[in-house]
C-alpha cells in the first residue's frame, strides 16, 4: 500500500461533545434508503423470527445486478407539506417529534365537535360561504382556473384533490434511493492503534462498460487499486461474479458465481480464487470428483471463505469440510462422513433458521492456528416434502426432502471438533451437554480459548462454557435459569474479546457479553478473564442494548461502542462506555443529540474504531455516510471533506415533489390492566374532517421481536394510506422485545393469547376516541408469517365485533406443525403444555370466521418455513363449516418470502387491490349475491 500524502490528526473517539440540535427546516421531506438490498426476507416480506439480518461486516458482498424493489426494504415514512387534522391523543402517548407536530391552523377533530364551539363554527361557516360567493362573482373565470391546474399534472389520484401514490409506484421502484457500494476490508488481526488503521475498503466502479472492484482508503484519498472486473472467462465460458471477498494485502480474491439460493442464509454455487499478481482465476474444488460435477469439471460448494488471517481457504462440499492453504491449488478433506443426514461445518435447516442465522458452523481462532466446527446429525429427524409443480420438462412431479423436526419429535444432535492446524490433528470436544442439548453460540475469546453456549431442549437453562486448549480444561463460567424470570433463552448476540493491556495492568484476555441483568434488561457485562464467573456490569437502566449490540472497541482508551434504545423504546442511538468498575454516569454517554429522541441509527466501525459507517434510518431523511467516527455522528454536518456520502437521493427528492406524503406518529396507550403498548399511526396527508376513514391494522407480534420502530418507510402500508385513503395502525403487543423481560414474559407458554387481546383493545380505543371520523364497517387486519397467525387469532377472539376483513400470508395455524427449536423455546413440548398448544395457541374456533365480511389467504407451495399444510388445514375447516366468505391465492413453488416466478410483485398487488375492493364494498353480502 502506498503511504499517505497528507498529514493526519488523530482523535480519541470517546471524547465526543454533545451535538447541537439540528436547525433543518421542518418542510424538508424525508426519504427511503436502499440499505440492505440483498436481504429480501425481512420486514414486509417476512417479519420473521430472525430480526438481526443486516449486511455482513466482513469483506464479502453480494454484487448481483438488478433493480431493487422498495417494498422489501426497511420501512420508511414520509411527511406531507400540507396542514392536516390530528387524531385525538391517547392517554400517556409519547410526545411526537417536531417533524410531525401540527401547526396552529390545525385542529383536532374532537375540538370541532365540542358543544360550546358549535355556535362559533356556524358563524364562521356562514361568513366563509358569503366570501366564497363574492369571490365566484367578482373574480374572472380565467383566474380561478389557474388555481386548479396543479392536480391535472400531478401524479396519483387527483380526483380526491390530493397527490397520492399507489402500490404500483412502490413496485415500480419510484422510491428507491441508490447507494454506493462500501465495505471495510478486515485486517488479519484487530488493529489496536488508530494510527495503523487506514480505513481500507472496497467499492465498485464502471470502467469501459464493466463493473470493477476498487480498493481504496479513507485515510489517503489518492490510494486506489483496481482489483479487476466482475466478468471473466474460464475455458472459453463467461462467468459473472455474484459475491466477492478480498484479503487485506489485496493480492487474493474469492469470487462466487452461479449462486442458487437454498434456504434463508444458504446457497450453492461455484467459487473461484483470483491471484492479483498473475491475474489467474482458478476454481476452488474438492480433491475428488463426484456425481454432481458440472461441465468444465466444476462443483457447486455450500460456501468458500478466507480464514480470519487469510492463510487458508475453507469450504463445504456435500456436507464435508475442506481446507487448503491460500497459495495452494489443492484442498484437503477434513471430514469423511458428510451426507444428507450429517452436516459438517454447516448447519442443518433448523440450526440455520432458528439458532446460528448463518450458512456456516465453524469458528476460527483469530491467528488461524485452530478452528472449531460443529457436526449436526439428523439421522433420526423426520422429513418434510416440498413438491415442485412448475418444471415443464418433467412429466411427473418431483419433490425435495428437508430434515424438519417438529415439537415433541426428534431433534438433531450436535458434536464439536477442534482442528489444530499446528499439528494437523482433529480432536473431539466433550461439551458436557445432554443428548438433546442445543448449541447456541461459539466464539474465540483468545487465540487458545473457545467459548460456547448450550441449553436444554426447551431453551430454558443456558450454560456458557470455555474450553482452554493448552490445558484441556473445560469450565462452565455462567449458568442462566430463565425460569426465574418466566422467560426463555433467546438467540444470543455476539460477544467482544478484550485483549491484554499490560500498561493498564490487564494481563489476561477477557470479553464483554450481552445478557439480562437483575431487572430483566439486556446490558453489557465485562468478564475480565476467560474463566471469570464474576463480572462487571457496564450499563444499566430500564432500557436495552439493541440492534447488533456491540458496534466496536477502541483499544487505546478501552472504549466500547454499542447501540441501545435508552432514549426511546422505538428509536436507536450509538453509545459508548469504558471498561471501569461500575456503570457510572461519567463513562456512559450517548453519541447523538439526545433531543433527537426519534432518530434511528445503525453503525459499523472499522477494526480500530477510527472510522465508521453511519446509517440514519429514520424518522426523517435516511442517510448513509462514512468517515472518521468523530465526524459521522452528526449526519447533518456533511460539508466536511473527510465524510463520504453513500446515498444518492437527488432523483428521488425531485420525484417526491409530486406527492403529498403520509404522516407517521409514534405513540403509546395504557390498556385497562395498566400495560403500556407502543404503536405507530400512519394517516393520509390531507384528512377531510367530514369523511369517515377505514383502518388497516398491521401486525407481527412474535415473542422477543421488535418490528415497528422509528425507521422510515415508503412501502406497502404507506401505499395503502396514500392510494386508498386509509389509516394504518402498527401495534407491538406484549411479548415483543425492547422493553425487558417483564414485558416479554407474557408470551411464555401461550402464544396467541395476549397479542390479539392487546391488538383488539388498542384498535377499539382508537376508534372510540375518533369515532366521528372512522368507518367502523371497514376495519381490516393483516400480517405475514407470525403476523398471519396473530391476525387469525385476533379474528378468532374478536368474532367480527371490531374487524370485518383480514388478510393473512403464510400463517401458522397450529404450532405442532412448526419447527421444534423455535416453538419449544416459548411453549415447551406439547406433552408438557397441552393446554397451551391445543386450547390457547391453535386456530380452532373456525365458526368465528363466519362473522368476517371477507378473509384473504396467500401462501407459497414450497414454503420450507411455514408449510402450506397450515393453510390447507385452515381452509379445510372453513369448507367443513360451509363458509364461502374467503379468497385464496396459492403461489406455485414459492418459499416463505414468495418470490418465485414474479410472485414477489404479484403478492403485494393482490393484497392492495383486494383491500381496495373490500373498502369499496365489493365483498358486502348483498352485492356478492349479484356477482
Amino acid at each position: 500500500m502506498s503511504s499517505s500524502t497528507h498529514s493526519h490528526k488523530r482523535k480519541n473517539s470517546h471524547l465526543f461533545p454533545q451535538r447541537k440540535s439540528s436547525n433543518s427546516s421542518m418542510d424538508k421531506p424525508f426519504f427511503p434508503n436502499n440499505d440492505n438490498v440483498t436481504n429480501t426476507d425481512s420486514q414486509i416480506n417476512e417479519n420473521e423470527h430472525t430480526i438481526d439480518e443486516s449486511r455482513p461486516t466482513d469483506a464479502t458482498i453480494d454484487v448481483t445486478d438488478g433493480p431493487q424493489t422498495p417494498f422489501l426494504q426497511e420501512q420508511y415514512s414520509m411527511r406531507p407539506k400540507r396542514e392536516s387534522f390530528q387524531f385525538n391523543d391517547i392517554e400517556n402517548q409519547r410526545p411526537m417529534h417536531s417533524f410531525f407536530s401540527v401547526n396552529t391552523f390545525n385542529r383536532r377533530w374532537t375540538e370541532w365537535s365540542l358543544p360550546e364551539k358549535r355556535s362559533y363554527v356556524l358563524i364562521f361557516t356562514l361568513i366563509a360561504l358569503l366570501v366564497l360567493f363574492l369571490l365566484v362573482i367578482l373574480i374572472p373565470t380565467k383566474f380561478l382556473s389557474t388555481k386548479t391546474t396543479r392536480n391535472e399534472t400531478s401524479p396519483g389520484d387527483s380526483s380526491l384533490g390530493k397527490r397520492s401514490f399507489s402500490i404500483e409506484n412502490v413496485l415500480n421502484g419510484d422510491f428507491v434511493i441508490p447507494e454506493d457500494t462500501f465495505h471495510f476490508i478486515d485486517p488479519p488481526q484487530r488493529l489496536l492503534g488508530q494510527d495503523s488503521d487506514p480505513g481500507l475498503f472496497f467499492t465498485i466502479k464502471e470502467i469501459d462498460g464493466q463493473t470493477h472492484f476498487i480498493a481504496k482508503q479513507l485515510f489517503d484519498e489518492t490510494f486506489e487499486v483496481n482489483l479487476g472486473g466482475n466478468r471473466f472467462l474460464y475455458e472459453g465460458v463467461e462467468f459473472i461474479v455474484s459475491s466477492v471477498q478480498i484479503n487485506y494485502s489485496l493480492d487474493k480474491l474469492i469470487f462466487g458465481t452461479n449462486l442458487d439460493p437454498e434456504f434463508r442464509h444458504s446457497s450453492k454455487g461455484f467459487y473461484w480464487i483470483k491471484d492479483l499478481n498473475t491475474g489467474a482465476i482458478e476454481p476452488i474444488l474438492p480433491p475428488v470428483k463426484s456425481d454432481d460435477n458440472y461441465e468444465l469439471g466444476l462443483s457447486k460448494l455450500s460456501y468458500a471463505h478466507f480464514s480470519p488471517s487469510y492463510n487458508y481457504i475453507y469450504f463445504v462440499y456435500e456436507n464435508n469440510l475442506f481446507l487448503q492453504q491460500v497459495n495452494s491449488r489443492f484442498a484437503k478433506k477434513v471430514t469423511e462422513d458428510g451426507s444428507k443426514n450429517i452436516f459438517n461445518a454447516k448447519p442443518d435447516w433448523i440450526y440455520e433458521e432458528e439458532v446460528l442465522a448463518s450458512d456456516q458452523a465453524i469458528w476460527w481462532a483469530p491467528d488461524d492456528s485452530k478452528a472449531v466446527f460443529a457436526r449436526f446429525n439428523d439421522t433420526n429427524v423426520d422429513d418434510i416434502r416440498l413438491t415442485r409443480y412448475t418444471d415443464m420438462n418433467k412429466a411427473y412431479l418431483s419433490d425435495t426432502r428437508i430434515k424438519y423436526p417438529k415439537p415433541g419429535f426428534q431433534n438433531p444432535k450436535f458434536d464439536l471438533f477442534l482442528v489444530n492446524l499446528q499439528n494437523g490433528v482433529i480432536y473431539s470436544i466433550n461439551t458436557g451437554g445432554q443428548e438433546d442439548s442445543i448449541l447456541y453460540n461459539g466464539k474465540w475469546i483468545s487465540p487458545d480459548a473457545f467459548r460456547f453456549e448450550i441449553t436444554d431442549r426447551n431453551s430454558k437453562i443456558l450454560d456458557a462454557k470455555v474450553y482452554d486448549i493448552p490445558s484441556y480444561q473445560m469450565l462452565t463460567v455462567r449458568s442462566t435459569n430463565s425460569n426465574l424470570f418466566n422467560g426463555w433463552i433467546e438467540k444470543t448476540k455476539d460477544i467482544l474479546s478484550i485483549p491484554p493491556k499490560p500498561e493498564s495492568k490487564r494481563m489476561d484476555y477477557g470479553y464483554i457479553d450481552i445478557h439480562a441483568d437483575s431487572k430483566g434488561f439486556n446490558h453489557l457485562f465485562y468478564y475480565p478473564t476467560i474463566f471469570a464467573k464474576d463480572c462487571i456490569q457496564l450499563t444499566k437502566g430500564n432500557w436495552e442494548v439493541t440492534g447488533n449490540g456491540i458496534a466496536g472497541y477502541e483499544y487505546e482508551t478501552d472504549t466500547v461502542f454499542f447501540t441501545a434504545n435508552e432514549i426511546g423504546v422505538m428509536s436507536q442511538h450509538l453509545y459508548s462506555t469504558r471498561l471501569t468498575n461500575s456503570a457510572t454516569d461519567d463513562t456512559f454517554q450517548v453519541l447523538q443529540n439526545p433531543s433527537d429522541k426519534y432518530d434511528f441509527y445503525e453503525f459499523e466501525l472499522s477494526s480500530s474504531a477510527r472510522y465508521a459507517i453511519s446509517k440514519k434510518l429514520g424518522p426523517d431523511t435516511p442517510k448513509k455516510i462514512v468517515g472518521p467516527l468523530t465526524k459521522v455522528l452528526n449526519i447533518a454536518e456533511m460539508h466536511d471533506d473527510s465524510i463520504l456520502p453513500l446515498t444518492r437521493d437527488e432523483r428521488f427528492k425531485e420525484k417526491m415533489k409530486g406527492y403529498d406524503l403520509p404522516i407517521t406518529s409514534y405513540k403509546s396507550m395504557i390498556l385497562n390492566d395498566g400495560v403500556e403498548i407502543n404503536y405507530i399511526e400512519i394517516k393520509p396527508a390531507n384528512l377531510d374532517p367530514k369523511k369517515k376513514y377505514p383502518i388497516l391494522v398491521n401486525i407481527y407480534g412474535g415473542p422477543g421481536s421488535q418490528t415497528f420502530t422509528t425507521k422510515s418507510s415508503l412501502a406497502f402500508e404507506q401505499a395503502v394510506v396514500s392510494g386508498l385513503d386509509v389509516i394504518v395502525l402498527q401495534i407491538e403487543p406484549r411479548g415483543t422485545g425492547g422493553k425487558g423481560w417483564n414485558f416479554k414474559s407474557w408470551a411464555r407458554e401461550k402464544l396467541g393469547y395476549w397479542e390479539p387481546r392487546d391488538i383488539t383493545e388498542v384498535t377499539k380505543k382508537f376508534i372510540q376516541r375518533n369515532s366521528p371520523h372512522i368507518d367502523e364497517s371497514k376495519i381490516a387486519i393483516w400480517g405475514w408469517s407470525y403476523g398471519g397467525f396473530t391476525s387469525l387469532k385476533t379474528v378468532e377472539l374478536d368474532n367480527g365485533d371490531t374487524f370485518k376483513y383480514a388478510m393473512v400470508v403464510a400463517p401458522v395455524t397450529n404450532w405442532t406443525l412448526y419447527d421444534s427449536i423455535y416453538t419449544e423455546r416459548y411453549m415447551n413440548q406439547p406433552s408438557e403444555n397441552k393446554e397451551g398448544y391445543f386450547e390457547v395457541s391453535t386456530i380452532k374456533n373456525f365458526k368465528s370466521f363466519e362473522s368476517l365480511k371477507r378473509l384473504f389467504i396467500l401462501h407459497g407451495t414450497s414454503d420450507d418455513n411455514v408449510h402450506i399444510e397450515n393453510t390447507f388445514r385452515l381452509v379445510d375447516q372453513l369448507n367443513l363449516l360451509g363458509l364461502t366468505n374467503y379468497d385464496m391465492h396459492v403461489f406455485p413453488d414459492s418459499d416463505h418470502s414468495i418470490r418465485y416466478h414474479n410472485a414477489q410483485r404479484i403478492v403485494f398487488q393482490k393484497l392492495y387491490y383486494w383491500l381496495k375492493d373490500a373498502f369499496d364494498g365489493r365483498f358486502d353480502n348483498s352485492k356478492l349475491l349479484h356477482l
